[in-house]
């Protein structure tokens, strides 16, 4: 295969699978769950929506940061719209992880996440808030 040829296949593949690549997030929670690491990625899928992962690790039960909490909510908020739920965290206690993956049909929102007393609470904890993370176009870590 010549140089040039071999030069075409690689930016061939580099097109095709950058193409799909997810923008990826990384964001320290607030207090109180100072050690949580979080982790986002956002991916536009065919019916150009957008997949959302969210996963947050080194994360304490939310009853033993107060034994009212029993659930980390996950919400997506929109400038000039109302605060939607996205689901809760699946917490695993082995692992100190909570995880959710979501789809929204916004380019650009925030990913917040809170700790509630109400797994199914209708809107965020104000006083729960431990992550607030900008997704889209422009970007900043925002936190509480």
């Amino acid at each position: 295969m010549t140089t040039r040829r071999q030069y075409l296949l690689l930016a061939s593949a580099l097109a095709v699978f950058t193409s799909g690549c997810a923008s990826r997030y990384k964001a320290d929670a607030a207090a109180p769950t100072y050690a949580a690491k979080a982790k986002i990625a956002v991916k536009t899928n065919r019916d150009d929506n957008r997949a959302l992962s969210v996963t947050l690790d080194h994360l304490a039960p939310p009853s033993r940061i107060d034994p009212k909490y029993s659930a980390y909510a996950v919400w997506i908020r929109v400038p000039g719209h109302e605060v939607t739920r996205a689901g809760t965290l699946k917490y695993n206690k082995r692992r100190r992880r909570g995880k959710l993956d979501a789809t929204t049909p916004h380019t650009n929102f925030e990913v917040v996440v809170s700790l509630e007393s109400n797994p199914s609470a209708l809107a965020p904890n104000p006083d729960g808030i431990v992550l607030q993370q900008r997704v889209g176009s422009s970007s900043r870590v925002a936190l509480r």
